[in-house]
């Protein structure tokens, strides 16, 4: 099963449907919103030194868009007409919008810096709005919070995406190895033995008469052989059990926790 595309999660489409003022002003400010996103990934890469990623873009996009709602859903009700909406450059460089809102029969001002506040983690870069107008503040936070859980599905989803992509690229590694593991001979397992730990080396017999160990075999060179051909087929089986059967087991539990990751996306995808 593929990881799930996080793009879906940042549909062009708005959160609610229908003449709600918040639904007007974005599609007004898309244009903004890519620019602010624009610039977020040049002081990113800029200060952290690090590649801006498709998730991150994306995130930065509905952080972006985030903000914005909830700079301007507090004073505004669904009902209320945008009459105007322009943007522009403040004279330190920040994104200023200015709009004119209609409520009631009253025509209200209200502009909103957004301020660019750094960071060398995407989930700390952000704006700041310093907002500045004379409608009456409504305090309304509805789509500010549908926008908050998207963001937090965002991140439990791409945690989860990283989680699964780690297990699956330890399976591939470890079903590489006991392809390679399977076909090695018990005179080429014994030889890696040789290579990396020693553990197959045994002494010859005379050597063993030299350091007068003899007598642990009964000074019998037959005895001798016979313990050390035992030893090696005991360390052989040993060596085909740590890399070829463990790590099938090893693929097998890897795998479980790869379906269970797979199942909390798919409960994260129907949300």
């Amino acid at each position: 099963m593929d990881n799930f595309d996080l793009r879906k999660y940042l549909a062009e489409g708005r959160l609610f449907e229908g003449g709600n003022i918040i639904n007007v002003i974005l599609d007004e400010l898309e244009p903004t919103i890519l620019d602010m996103v624009a610039r977020m990934e040049a002081q990113y890469e800029e200060k952290a030194e690090k590649k801006f990623t498709d998730f991150d873009r994306e995130m930065a996009r509905l952080s972006i868009t985030s903000d914005m709602v909830k700079a301007v859903e507090k004073y505004t009700n669904p009902t209320d007409t945008l009459l105007s909406l322009e943007v522009s450059t403040s004279v330190k460089g920040n994104i200023e919008v200015i709009a004119e809102i209609k409520r009631d029969g009253v025509t209200y001002h209200f502009s909103t810096e957004a301020i660019y506040a750094g960071g060398y983690n995407i989930q700390r870069l952000h704006y700041r709005y310093l907002t500045r107008t004379n409608i009456p503040r409504t305090g309304a936070s509805t789509i500010t919070k549908v926008y908050s859980e998207k963001i937090k599905r965002m991140t439990k989803m791409e945690r989860l995406n990283k989680d699964l992509q780690q297990y699956k690229d330890r399976v591939a590694k470890s079903e590489e190895e006991v392809i390679i593991n399977s076909k090695l001979t018990d005179d080429e397992i014994t030889q890696v033995g040789l290579e990396k730990d020693k553990w197959m080396e045994w002494p010859t017999w005379e050597e063993i008469i030299k350091r007068d160990a003899a007598k642990n075999y009964n000074n019998d060179e037959a005895e001798y052989n016979q313990k050390m051909k035992d030893s090696i087929a005991y360390n052989i089986d040993r060596w085909k059990h740590q890399n070829i059967t463990w790590k099938k087991h090893n693929i097998s539990q890897l795998t479980k926790e790869i379906t269970k990751l797979e199942k909390k996306l798919s409960a994260l995808d129907a949300q």
